[in-house]
Parts: structure tokens; sequence; C-alpha cells
């Protein structure tokens, strides 16, 4: 049987807390122990508890946790005390979120009411919340507030948080404004006192500093073997080029193919080392821009023109429309052509055999906007934003299928940020995608 590490009894009902309580965890183990406390306390102290399993936790593994501590979990599951909730019912979309914990909160109350308990209990894994995470809790606040208010019974909640998913500046934060339980020398504990807060304050400070120093070293590392890896991949590059030029002499049908073979992977792994020198200058801090005025048509065929060899393998259109009225923007022309190569390389990869890639520049509200739209597999809501991060690509096996080391719109959106703009993706599975980003005409300052 697993011990059990959490205080009192009444240890959740006890602490000093508002209707909503706040636990971090560092893997499932912890947070199975932590569940199962929760809710045997709420079905010894008479409540309605709806057990809501995380995805690593099924029904049956949830029954049979509570079993070891003693529980007639079938009795409690009769007389409807107790139910566990197999699947999720939080919506992908958070925006959504308070008409569905208000349902569930409602539904609960009912329940409540009619088998006579002394409150309701239920739980919520906040897993993959990212920047939504201080909004989604705010909604579940102000959303059960209201529930208890109008139905004046006691109500929890227990919102469980991953502890990889936090940085020790927003557990900090979480903690400032929420009774938030978290694991310490082997006990769950109330992070609520102001000596624990500074014990982890300095905890969190030091492994700053230890992740900076490494990433300094790393970053460093990066650079260097970058150098020292385009020299001879340059040279391959280069005599591939020759080789299939003929210019030693001709090649025949199968040697012409490897050759070539050859200086794609080539081309592609010089991609690689490119993007990961840029995201090392980021981190590093490298971040000026160098102004100049940039002729967005030009600029544009000069990409269009690199990328043509890789189109026409694939026997891909590649469209351009630049409106004739559209002057010249003032940015840094290395960073912007980086930025408009990795769209339409994107949109290249991702598109079909015979398939379209249409590039769009234009000026709206004194801005400039330019549009990459392709024909290709498209990408799902959930994916709108995990695309923009480092090494993350879609999260379909088809998307899997198309390589790439995920780097080039995590680089894209840093550049575009950079000149004070913006990019996103509008986009639905099998209908294509159109990344859109916006740049001010004419910036006065320099970075």
């Amino acid at each position: 049987m697993r011990k059990n590490n959490v205080g009192s009894p009444g240890f959740f009902s006890d602490a000093p807390q508002r209707h909503q309580i706040s636990a971090v965890y560092k893997d499932a183990e912890e947070l199975t122990e932590l569940l199962v406390t929760y809710f045997k306390e709420g079905i010894e102290g008479g409540e309605y508890c709806l057990w809501i399993s995380p995805d690593k936790l099924t029904a049956d593994e949830a029954k049979c946790e509570l079993k070891k501590e003693g529980l007639d979990v079938e009795h409690y599951l009769e007389s409807s005390q107790l139910e566990i909730l197999p699947v999720n019912p939080f919506p992908e979309n958070l925006t959504s979120l308070a008409p569905v914990v208000r349902e569930l909160a409602e539904k609960g109350y009912r329940k409540t009411l009619s088998g006579g308990f002394s409150g309701f209990r239920t739980n919520f894994d906040f897993k993959n919340a990212g920047d939504f995470l201080n909004s989604c809790l705010e909604t579940c606040e102000e959303t059960i507030e209201t529930v208890v208010f109008e139905n004046n019974k006691r109500f929890t909640l227990l919102c469980t948080l991953p502890l990889e998913e936090l940085s020790g500046k927003a557990l900090l934060g979480l903690m400032e404004e929420n009774d938030v339980f978290a694991k310490r020398k082997g006990e769950w504990k109330l992070l609520r006192n102001l000596e624990g807060k500074i014990e982890l304050e300095n905890i969190f400070l030091k492994a700053e500093k230890d992740i900076e120093a490494a990433n300094r070293t790393k970053n460093g590392l990066i650079i260097n073997m970058s150098h020292e890896l385009r020299t001879p991949l340059n040279s391959v590059i280069g005599f591939s080029d020759l080789l299939l030029e003929g210019a030693f002499g001709s090649l025949n049908t199968r040697q012409s193919k490897y050759v070539n073979n050859i200086l794609i992977s080539g081309k592609n792994l010089l991609e690689i080392v490119n993007n990961l020198l840029d995201i090392s200058r980021l981190e590093a801090g490298e971040r000026n821009l160098n102004y100049e005025d940039v002729d967005i048509a030009s600029l544009i065929g000069e990409v269009r023109m690199s990328l043509l060899s890789l189109a026409s393998n694939k026997k891909i259109t590649v469209e351009v429309k630049v409106d004739a009225s559209l002057e010249n923007v003032r940015a840094d022309r290395t960073k912007l052509r980086q930025t408009l190569y990795n769209l339409m390389n994107n949109a290249i990869k991702f598109t079909p055999q015979k398939g379209r890639v249409t590039v769009n520049a234009s000026k709206k509200a004194g801005m400039l906007e330019i549009k990459v739209s392709d024909s290709g597999i498209g990408l799902s809501k959930k994916d709108h934003e995990r695309i923009f991060m480092p090494f993350i690509q879609a999260d379909s096996s088809t998307a899997r299928g198309y390589g790439g080391a995920g780097l080039g719109l995590y680089i894209a959106k840093n550049f575009i940020d950079l000149h004070g703009g913006k990019i996103w993706v509008e986009s639905e599975v099998e209908k294509g995608s159109i990344f859109i980003i916006t740049l001010p005409m004419d910036h006065k300052g320099e970075i």
C-alpha cells in the first residue's frame, strides 16, 4: 500500500483557503497520491465527490487506489456519493471554459442537494494550459464563487498543476494568489508562510543562475560547432552542384540520382545548422536589427528563386502577388529574408505534389501584410500556437512524416517580434494553411 504523506485527515478542509485549492506535482505517482487523499477526505466528510481522471489514470485505477486506502468504493459508487469521470469534460479552447465550469458546478450542486450531502468537491488537471494558466484559474474561481453564493453549500475544486510546466517565477506568482500544496521533503505541505516562500525563491534563483550558465556554455558550443560544420557542408553542396552540372564529365542516370540525393541532404543539414545558429544567437541576447529600406517585391522574388528547385521537384506552383502601390519597408533585410524563406519553405514542404503555394503582400492600416498560403495538410486548432515553439511540429503522424527539426517557425516568430510585428496561422486539417505576418511600414527607432 502506498504511504500516505498528506498530513491530518482534514488536511484540505482545515487549510486556510477559498473554494479553490491549487497543488503542484512532480509525476503521475504524486498526482495519484494527492487525489486519493483529497477524495478520501471528501467521502469520509459526507461530501459528494466527482473524480475527473487525469490522462494517466483510468477510472478502474482510481477505484483500485481508493480501495487500497480502505474505502468500500462500490458502496459509495452505488449510493452516488462518488462518481469517477474517465473523460476530461473541459474544452480544448480554454476561452470557453467558464460555461463548462458553471455547468459542472451546478450539476454537482444539484447532486449534493438531492442526495443530502454536506458539500461537493471535484478536481481539474491543468495540463498544457501554458500562458492561459492564470486566466483559467481566475475563470474557475469567479465561476465557482457565483455558484457557491447562489447555493450556499460547501464547494472545493482542487486544481492540479504539473511542476515541469511551471517556471519558478510562475510558481511564486501562483503562491501569492492561491493556497498551493506541494510535496516537500517527503510530505505534502501548504506553501503559504513567508519562510517557505523565501526558501523556494532562493532555490529558484540558484536554479535560474545554473540554467543561465548552462545555456551560455551550450550556446557557445553550438555557435562554434555550427561554424565548423558549415565549411565542409558548403564544400559538399558546392561539389555536388558541379558534378550535376557536368563540370567534371557527364554522369549516368544512377550517378545523377545519387549526387542529387547528396545535394538535397547537404542543403537540409545546412538549413538545420543555420537554424540552430540563429536560435543560439537569439538565446545569447543578439537581438540587434540593422534597418534599411527593403523592396518587398524584390525580396520575395529572391526567396522564390532560391526555393524554385525544391518546388519544381514536387511540381508545385509558387505564385507571388505584390500590390503595385506597395512602397519599401524599413526592416532588417537579412532577418526578413530568413523569415520569408522559412515560411515559404514550410509551405512547399507540406504541400503535396502538383499543389500551389501563394505569397501575397499588401499594405493594410499602415502595416505591411504578407500572407503565405499553401494547399497542404493543414493544422488542428490546438496546434496553431504550439508550432511556433522550438522543436515542435504538428502532432499528427502525417506531419511528422515530412521531417525537419521544427525550428523555422520559432525563428520566424522571434524575428517578427523583434520588428514589433505579429505572426499567426489560419488553418484547418486537410484545408491548407495561411501564415500571416504584419510589420510596421516605417520603423523610426533602432533596436
